[in-house]
């Protein structure tokens, strides 16, 4: 299979994992922390663009709908009227960094030499903006389910294979959101193999 197919099949599980989460949030069924999934739109722009002018190619549709679902979801969020909590110190600095990213991206777009450390700014921020929804998912996992968590790190861990400039700048991105992925699986589904849910609690 050519790295395109790869890359194409990857985005398209990021695209279609966003489906089950969505209605499971319309449902209220799962309560997505806004404060989180706002920042993830602001920053999956920025992790997008930073991403292709740093050489992403076939790989690059992970990171497309990576902006695209957390926009979905922060709009049904709002109207599921889910708990909007005030940006804190942290979360307020992840916002600005997130707009840095977007900056240095419009300065450096031109040189994929440089516009890879834009790359790595929105990351950071991204993995800061995770903070919330990292607690959440700990302290009240039945607030939301692992299916679609699992479904995007299976899909960025997919796009690995789409990569055809083996460059760090390439890699970080779907290994990050790969491992940080899991790392919300981990406890929401911990939580349900020990109070013995039915699989219809796990989607």
């Amino acid at each position: 299979m050519d790295k395109e197919t790869i890359g194409l099949i990857s985005g398209i599980l990021v695209a279609v994992n966003i489906i089950p989460y969505a209605i499971r949030t319309y449902q209220k069924k799962i309560k997505p922390n806004i404060t989180s999934w706002f920042l993830w739109t602001i920053i999956g722009f920025a992790l997008l663009l930073t991403y292709k002018s740093s050489g992403a190619k076939a790989n690059v549709w992970p990171a497309v709908f990576g902006f695209t679902n957390p926009l979905i979801i922060t709009l049904l969020a709002i109207k599921q009227r889910s708990d909007w909590i005030k940006l804190n110190f942290i979360e307020k600095a992840c916002l600005v960094v997130g707009f840095v990213s977007l900056g240095m991206w419009l300065v450096m777009r031109q040189d994929k030499s440089m516009v890879q450390f834009a790359l790595y700014v929105a990351i950071a921020a991204d993995a800061c903006a995770a903070i919330p929804t990292i607690v959440l998912v700990w302290r009240r996992p039945w607030e939301d389910r692992p299916f679609a968590w699992g479904f995007f790190s299976l899909a960025y861990g997919i796009s690995i294979f789409a990569i055809s400039e083996h460059t760090f700048a390439n890699y970080v991105l779907p290994l990050y959101m790969s491992l940080g992925s899991f790392s919300v699986v981990l406890p929401l589904s911990l939580y349900r193999i020990k109070t013995k849910k039915p699989l219809k609690e796990w989607i």
